[in-house]
C-alpha cells in the first residue's frame, strides 16, 4: 500500500503493524523521521527503510537513532531498494540488547 502523506501512513502502520515500511524523509505535514518515531511506539516490531534526497550525515544519524534499518539516497537503482528491504527483513524484529564487553590487553614483559 502507498500513502501520499505521513498522517495516513502513520495510521496504516498503527492499524496493520506491517513487517516493513518504506518511508520517505519528506512527507508533507509530518516529517518522515517524526513519523517513524511515532510509528515505532505503535508498532515496535515494524522495520523501517528511509528514502531521501538528503544525504547529510546528521539526517542519517538521526534516522538510525530512531530505528531505521537502512537509509537509501535518491536517486537510487531498484536493486538498492531491494537490497535495503532484504537486509531490513533479515534483522531481528526487536533490537538485541548491547552486551558489555571487557577489553583485556596482554603485553609480554620487556627483556631486561
Amino acid at each position: 500500500m502507498a500513502f501520499d502523506n505521513g498522517r495516513a501512513g502513520l495510521e496504516a502502520i498503527r492499524e496493520m503493524a506491517p513487517d516493513l515500511a518504506l518511508v520517505d524523509r519528506r512527507l508533507g505535514e509530518i516529517d518522515g523521521l517524526d513519523m517513524i518515531r511515532d510509528a515505532r511506539e505503535a508498532s515496535p516490531k515494524t522495520r523501517y527503510v528511509m528514502v531521501s534526497a538528503c544525504s547529510e550525515t546528521r539526517d542519517i544519524v538521526t534516522a538510525v537513532r530512531r530505528g531505521v534499518c537502512d537509509y537509501v539516497t535518491k536517486p537510487f537503482e531498484p536493486e538498492e531498494i531491494k537490497s535495503a528491504v532484504n537486509r531490513a527483513l533479515s534483522e531481528p524484529a526487536e533490537p538485541q540488547p548491547i552486551s558489555r564487553q571487557k577489553l583485556v590487553i596482554l603485553c609480554p614483559k620487556q627483556a631486561a
